[in-house]
């Protein structure tokens, strides 16, 4: 039920507003974009109203055909949809992209995906824009409902969310991938971690609460 596309829209998708708005502040207009477990698509439609072209690639089949229905229903033309394995996007080649995105998705996966995951965004894109829970996450309301999802969505999601908690967070796993941190962003009463990060160049000491 959890990883259905209808679920997903119905419960999910509403609550994250602010994230995917905050995740296309951080873009130029006018660029083309890859969206890495794209889900029900909602990150890659706030995407397309100031983008040349987004991609959305996602391993469920019932992820994709949902964003389809709503990439139909609305009119995004400037979108596409694929099902693909984020450890192996051959679809796409060498810096196709100008920024490959991920919301709320790596702690998802086992850290032995990292590798991986990261070195196909580094590949298709020079600059990354990934968003993910902070690391400590605050023992407030929004930090404490945090940790509750994460315990809920089952053992084998939990396991990796607790792994991914235990190897530092997103900036850790980032460096440890080759990447650069050019910006980093808390927000939701700093439960969430929003980085930019680049393929090719020097780090620059850019946090901001």
């Amino acid at each position: 039920m959890v990883e259905s596309g209808g679920f997903y829209s119905v419960f999910v998708d509403p609550v994250l507003v602010k994230m995917r708005e905050k995740v296309a502040a951080h873009i130029e207009p006018r660029q083309k974009i890859i969206d890495v477990a794209c889900g029900t698509g909602a990150q890659v439609f706030e995407l397309a109203k100031n983008a040349e072209f987004v991609m959305g690639v996602d391993l469920s089949s019932s992820m994709i055909k949902k964003a389809t229905q709503t990439k139909n229903k609305q009119g995004f033309e400037n979108t596409g949809f694929k099902v693909c394995d984020a450890t192996q996007l051959v679809h796409f080649k060498e810096k196709e992209f100008d920024v490959a995105t991920m919301s709320l998705a790596l702690h998802q996966f086992s850290p032995l995906l990292y590798s991986s995951i990261l070195g196909e965004m580094k590949r298709i894109s020079a600059k990354i824009v990934i968003v993910d829970y902070s690391v400590p996450l605050p023992k407030n309301i929004v930090g404490c409902g945090s940790r509750w999802a994460e315990f809920m969505a089952g053992r084998e999601h939990h396991r990796n969310f607790r792994k991914f908690y235990k190897n530092g967070g997103l900036e850790n796993v980032l460096r440890k991938n080759g990447l650069a941190i050019n910006k980093s962003v808390y927000f939701a009463r700093d439960t969430f971690q929003l980085v930019v990060a680049l393929a090719n160049g020097k780090e620059k000491d850019g946090k901001i609460g």
